[in-house]
């Protein structure tokens, strides 16, 4: 994607089709994420990818042996603007022709699930949220870059949010998830989370030591699930 510009697919027939906004993992728009969109656009959605990075993420987003770039295209990333390109994607995909506008989504992973939870915060006017586990849960540290912690924006979700995570995904240890939990309790938000056996963080990447078949396949079943009940039993 040498111009930046994002990825659409639409499905054929004249619709009105829901359609989903998909963030792309940290490596970015690459061969998995192409995939991903292929797969929802034969499952009958509309798919915008944007890319997040703005041409500045890896160079090899194909290389999942080595982590050395990816981890260095996430420090430079802007969540702010980045967030903001989700954000933008749900209005160009709703003024896309036969999209239905009121049913758009958001779909991402990995840092892509962190800006696809910020863009669901941010605009409180879409029809649902997957997120695969989500790399930011909390930030190192705060800054212009990053000015808050997306736990801490959990009570500002409004449409139903599935969070996926491996139960040994480091970034999401026994604890955060206790006080994600607790948090959507108290803040009585529409959101749940489920927690596949055996899977670690990214456990649905292609290839490499980080994929872990059984939580993949199980999540893919439960997400598009839960998407089609939001999406599709929704239609007026």
């Amino acid at each position: 994607m040498a111009d930046n510009e994002p990825i659409l697919l639409v499905p054929s027939g004249d619709g009105p089709h829901p359609g989903v906004v998909l963030g792309a993992e940290a490596y970015g728009v690459n061969e998995f994420i192409l995939e991903v969109a292929e797969r929802l656009a034969a499952a009958g959605y509309a798919v915008l990818v944007p890319d997040y990075y703005r041409g500045t993420g890896p160079t090899d987003p194909e290389n999942y042996d080595d982590f050395t770039e990816v981890i260095e295209s996430i420090g430079r990333l802007d969540f702010t603007d980045a967030a903001r390109v989700l954000a933008d994607g749900v209005d160009q995909l709703r003024h896309t022709p036969r999209v239905d506008p009121a049913r758009v989504a958001v779909w991402g992973y990995c840092t892509g699930g962190t800006l696809a939870w910020l863009a669901a915060c941010q605009r409180g006017d879409i029809a649902a949220a997957v997120l695969f586990f989500p790399s930011q849960p909390q930030f190192t540290e705060l800054g212009p870059a990053t000015p808050v912690h997306p736990v801490d924006l959990l009570w500002m979700l409004t449409c139903p949010t599935l969070f996926i995570y491996g139960d040994a995904d480091e970034v999401m240890p026994p604890d955060l998830l206790a006080d994600v939990r607790e948090r959507i309790a108290r803040w009585s938000v529409p959101a749940e989370v489920r927690i596949y056996p055996g899977g670690g963080h990214a456990f649905t990447v292609p290839r490499g030591p980080l994929r872990h078949e059984a939580s993949a396949v199980a999540a893919w079943a439960d997400a598009t699930q839960f998407l089609d009940t939001r999406l599709r039993n929704s239609r007026p």
